[in-house]
């Protein structure tokens, strides 16, 4: 299907050029954040009202998408504490990360405090696009204007988090 009008998103169309696009934009709110999410689309694909139907339930339901993607960030960071490290040492001159600092009283900054502290700066929906397996891309940074280091969670169909993913 070249076009379709969705209830969520309204009337979409297929790019017509040979490569991936941005076919609706939005925003959101979430917690104290506001989201901007993107719907990309590639021409060679069409467009699925199933699929859109998907995003748009998870779009109604963001609160319970972001913990889900929390609870992965929590664990990766467990493991791998390079993230929070990284940050701390690089931006020690940021108030998030001076606040962080104080919180940790002389130890390492949390896990949990630096989890919590991080906040989504876009959601990407991609409409049968790459990995079949990873169609919604959260991106979180512990400070957007600082740096552009972030952790993208990359989420299944039925909303199980694939990765979460170092990104620049």
């Amino acid at each position: 299907m070249k076009s379709i009008d969705h209830p969520y998103f309204g009337h979409l169309e297929v790019p017509p050029v040979d490569g991936t696009e941005v076919i609706w934009e939005g925003t959101a709110a979430l917690g104290s954040s506001e989201v901007e999410i993107q719907l990309w689309a590639d021409p060679g694909c069409g467009l699925d009202a199933g699929e859109l139907d998907a995003f748009a339930t998870h779009l109604d339901h963001l609160p319970a998408l972001d913990t889900a993607a929390r609870a992965a960030i929590r664990k990766n960071l467990e493991q791998d504490r390079y993230f929070i490290d990284h940050h701390a040492d690089e931006l020690d001159d940021v108030e998030v990360i001076k606040h962080l600092t104080r919180e940790a009283n002389g130890e390492a900054i949390s896990v949990d405090a630096f989890t919590a502290a991080m906040h989504p700066v876009g959601i990407g929906l991609w409409h049968l696009i790459g990995e079949e397996e990873a169609r919604i891309v959260m991106d979180y940074t512990i400070d957007a204007a600082a740096s552009d280091e972030l952790l993208a969670v990359k989420v299944a169909r039925d909303g199980a988090v694939v990765s979460v993913d170092w990104e620049s």
